[in-house]
């Protein structure tokens, strides 16, 4: 057998149809070689035979026409990993390598060539930042050893490149800007680095900490930006990485997963193809991160906007309280207010017309955005963003003393989204799903990014953690000698970085869920939130005390920052900005307390503990523009 079409999608799903010199047919006829059942077939549809060394697809003038990775042709000679759709019929073209009486090896419709290694056949599902990130690195350290197969249904064709959808096509893009540390993005290859951080894209907001390295600190940018860099990398790469836009379907696609050596699930952590595959990553532990039999979790009120405020004294204003945060690219980004259970209920839409309420701010999420003065439009539920509607409610006043806090005039506050953080222990993030047979490989599944560790919202955590874990299994994979027969034993170091970095950033995002008392008892924030908003409303507090104590915090906080910060705020500049807020606030941001700096720092996850860096697979490319060595 010199070449396969297997079916992949369609009644014909897991078949595998051999192609030697003589031609076959596909159509609705009896006499076609593949007999079709969808009616867009015609009777002979199409043909595909071997001719001039290569073999080549034909329409027979069909009405509906043949495709090729999604584009109608007449005529297309094949090459390995094409996908041949007919109506709702879909197949893969393979070409096998063959021996010669040479020794010497030769790629159908291909000049002799020296002996290849195996080709490792990846499947991702997800194309984030974490999907593509992961692509590239496999890429970058197995050049042709790998083929990547990248879904995503945010993305479209055009003019012959993969490009993300716009809003008007159901897809809103995520403006949020993220923090990428040091110790991950100088392991992502050159080129990447590169055009992540072209000057005057990011900053540098966030001070250095544990996961700086190579003198190196956090970086913020736009998470936008790096899908679109990602992607435009990612699309210069057509030998090794096929981007498929569209929903991977796991139902459809079984044939195919079963035919490839990997599949990494990458869709976050409402992901459908690790539902389907739940049962062999085993049940998650809801309460390990749990109070009193009740799993704890938050649900943060994003607000897009511009802030007056240096980058300095936002940092400041954010590490001494644990009520709202801002990260931000020179003032614009979005900030997060932790929400109490009660405020929490609140977060909903109203479509004017039927008058009935919605949840989509809190269950896509969506995003709303500012249409005319108060109100906040979703384009997908048409519905109206309740709190802000109510001029007058507490919520919304709480609201715009978060505003007050960080210098964002009313104006610039220009949409609001919602998002839930629960967090459970995942038992496992590799498994085999399905088993080595005569006809396939054996089919190793992998949890990435937020499908394996969806955390918490403070900056960059999430991304940072799924960047890690890419660049693990890249690692891991590259580094094996057989890529054709893997094993369990193969990925015991993976599977060790997986659960350090499950346990550092969940243990740190637990401390920034629950505080303890003087008693030892634990408590989650939100409810000493709603108790500092409560006394607040009753009057039980002492405006004064509550200032200079909040000062005194202040202070304390940037004098440990002033090291590792310039531009720090005086005590002048901290008494004017404390001056205008209102006594219920300064209530609660005391109440609050700053963040747990002392239990969440310390010691980082590094994935070279186990997993060196392999020798890159091409080392044509250019260095980093920070001229630190990647890895």
């Amino acid at each position: 057998m010199v070449a396969t079409v297997v079916g992949v999608a369609g009644d014909l799903i897991g078949k595998r149809i051999a192609v030697g010199n003589k031609p076959i047919t596909f159509g609705r006829g009896d006499e076609n070689d593949v007999v079709l059942a969808t009616p867009s077939a015609s009777r002979v549809h199409a043909e595909l035979g071997l001719q001039s060394g290569g073999y080549v697809l034909r329409d027979r003038g069909s009405s509906n026409g043949t495709w090729v990775n999604g584009e109608r042709v007449a005529e297309r000679v094949l090459k390995p990993g094409d996908q041949i759709s007919i109506g709702d019929e879909v197949f893969r073209f393979e070409a096998e390598v063959r021996p010669t009486v040479q020794g010497l090896t030769m790629q159908v419709g291909a000049a002799p060539a020296k002996a290849s290694a195996p080709v490792l056949r990846v499947t991702i599902t997800g194309g984030g930042p974490v999907g593509l990130a992961f692509a590239l690195l496999l890429d970058h350290l197995m050049g042709p050893r790998v083929a990547i197969k990248l879904y995503e249904s945010r993305w479209k064709r055009d003019a012959g490149k993969i490009v993300w959808k716009g809003a008007d096509e159901g897809n809103v893009r995520r403006l949020q800007v993220v923090t990428i540390q040091s110790r991950q993005f100088l392991k992502l290859p050159p080129e990447v680095q590169e055009r992540l951080f072209i000057p005057g894209v990011y900053t540098e907001m966030w001070p250095k900490g544990p996961d700086s390295i190579h003198d190196l600190g956090p970086r913020n940018v736009r998470i936008a930006y790096v899908e679109d860099q990602l992607l435009a990398i990612a699309n210069d790469k057509p030998d090794h990485i096929e981007l498929i836009p569209e929903q991977f379907d796991v139902t459809s696609a079984q044939g195919d997963i079963a035919d490839q050596h990997v599949l990494a699930i990458c869709e976050g952590g409402k992901s459908r193809t690790f539902e389907h595959f739940s049962a062999r990553f085993g049940a998650a532990d809801l309460s390990l991160y749990g109070l009193d039999g009740a799993q704890v979790s938050d649900m943060v009120l994003g607000l897009r906007v511009k802030s007056d405020l240096p980058d300095p004294m936002a940092v400041l204003l954010t590490v001494t309280q644990n009520r709202f945060l801002l990260n931000s690219l020179r003032g614009e980004g979005f900030l997060n207010m932790r929400l109490t259970d009660s405020e929490a209920k609140e977060v909903v839409g109203i479509d004017p017309v039927r008058q009935v309420f919605t949840e989509c701010i809190q269950a896509g999420p969506c995003l709303l955005e500012l249409k005319a003065p108060g109100e906040f439009f979703c384009g997908g539920h048409h519905a109206l963003f309740l709190p802000a509607l109510l001029k007058g409610s507490a919520f919304w006043s709480r609201v715009e003393e978060g505003l007050l806090l960080f210098g964002v005039r009313p104006e610039n506050l220009t949409a609001v989204t919602g998002f839930r953080l629960d967090m459970v222990q995942r038992p496992r993030f590799t498994a085999q799903l399905y088993p080595r047979t005569a006809t396939a490989p054996g089919t190793f599944g992998f949890l990435l990014g937020d499908a394996a560790n969806a955390i918490h919202f403070w900056p960059g955590r999430g991304l940072n953690s799924g960047l890690a874990s890419a660049i693990s299994l890249s690692r891991c994979l590259a580094g094996q000698k057989r890529v054709d027969s893997l094993r369990d034993a193969d990925f015991v170091r993976h599977e060790a970085v997986m659960s350090m970095l499950q346990y550092r950033h969940k243990t740190r995002a637990w401390r920034q869920m629950v505080t303890t008392d003087d008693e030892g008892n634990v408590h989650p924030i939100k409810d000493i939130i709603a108790r500092g908003i409560a006394e607040g409303d009753r009057g039980q507090y002492d405006q004064l005390a509550d200032f200079n104590a909040l000062m005194q915090r202040l202070t304390l906080t940037r004098d440990r920052l002033a090291a590792r910060l310039d531009g720090l705020p005086d005590d002048e500049t901290l008494r004017s900005h404390l001056d205008r807020l209102p006594g219920p606030l300064l209530h609660t941001l005391l109440v609050s307390d700053s963040w747990d700096t002392v239990n969440v720092g310390g010691e980082e996850v590094d994935v070279d503990w186990l997993l060196d860096a392999p020798r890159p697979a091409r080392t044509d490319q250019r260095p980093a523009a920070d001229k630190v060595p990647a890895g």
